[in-house]
């Protein structure tokens, strides 16, 4: 009966030690493999552990501990090396992108300076090609006026009445004085009176450029509609005059306020006020009235 208590006993211990001992030993020891494979120092933590055990502690050398956390310690170093060789790697590409940033900003610089200084000597060349041209259509207009003086004045007058004014102008301001009065008696009274107005403003800014002539007598003819206009609202009545300065205003807002402000001031209250009657153009002789603040 006793031998067969023994047997059951023995057998209970058995089935423990390979059915859960062994099982779960296995799997310790495999995870443990498994975690020390992937950087996990796990001999150096069970050799700490086991080494604080009071009789275990007599077992496990100190220099097993040691050689553990050295070589954690080593692990750890490597890591921190391959992660400083990285940012070398990353710190040494940025610099070089720099670098070449640099090579590309000062390359650009060095063509904007060649684009300027291309710029400035074709600035030089295109005035002295201006000066020349000048120059020569000077000597032309010199030449031309030699022809016309060595005429009689009654023959070139009526050719030079047939000439653009500002050409005209040209020819008549490098003759002398007395060549250029015998000619311009013989002309038309009213052609000879708007080149004396021309040759007039252009002795005063000394200049002779065709360009130029043209626009000044442009200008001398807009002068003269303004005055002959402001004369003529002058002359009529209130609501006559305000109906035609609205109509100018649409056409030339500019014109329309230069010929008022032309007009005595007695006046221009009446044209105004003529306008202001209507309750549709209020807003006009407001704005007239508002622009003539500014002449």
């Amino acid at each position: 009966m006793e031998e067969m208590e023994e047997e059951r006993s023995y057998n209970k211990l058995e089935w423990f030690f390979y059915i859960i001992f062994i099982p779960v030993l296995f799997t310790l020891v495999l995870s443990a493999i498994i975690a020390q494979m992937f950087g996990y120092n796990v001999v150096g933590v069970l050799a700490k552990e086991l080494n604080n055990l009071p009789v275990v502690e007599k077992i496990i050398p100190d220099a097993a501990v040691t050689r553990s956390e050295t070589a954690a310690d080593g692990t750890k170093t490597d890591e921190k090396d391959i992660k400083i060789s990285e940012l070398e790697a990353k710190l040494a590409a940025k610099e070089r992108e720099i670098e070449k940033i640099k090579k590309e900003a000062q390359q650009e610089q060095q063509k904007s300076k060649q684009l300027a200084q291309q710029a400035e000597v074709q600035q030089e060349a295109d005035k002295a090609a201006q000066a020349q041209a000048n120059e020569e259509k000077q000597k032309q207009i010199k030449n031309l006026a030699k022809i016309y003086t060595s005429m009689s004045a009654g023959k070139a007058a009526p050719i030079l009445e047939k000439m653009a004014p500002e050409e005209s102008a040209s020819l008549l301001l490098v003759m002398k004085a007395e060549e250029r009065s015998a000619i311009m008696a013989k002309m038309d009274p009213k052609k000879a009176a708007d080149l004396s107005l021309l040759l007039k403003e252009t002795s005063l800014h000394n200049n002779t450029d065709p360009g130029a002539l043209q626009q000044r007598l442009m200008e001398l003819k807009y002068n003269a509609s303004v005055r002959e206009l402001a004369s003529s609202i002058a002359s009529m009545q209130p609501a006559s005059a305000a109906d035609l300065i609205e109509r100018m205003f649409k056409a030339d807002e500019k014109k329309a306020v230069l010929v008022l402000s032309q007009v005595d001031a007695a006046q221009r209250g009446q044209v105004l006020s003529a306008l202001a009657q209507d309750q549709s153009r209020a807003a006009l002789a407001a704005k007239i009235s508002q622009k003539l603040l500014t002449y």
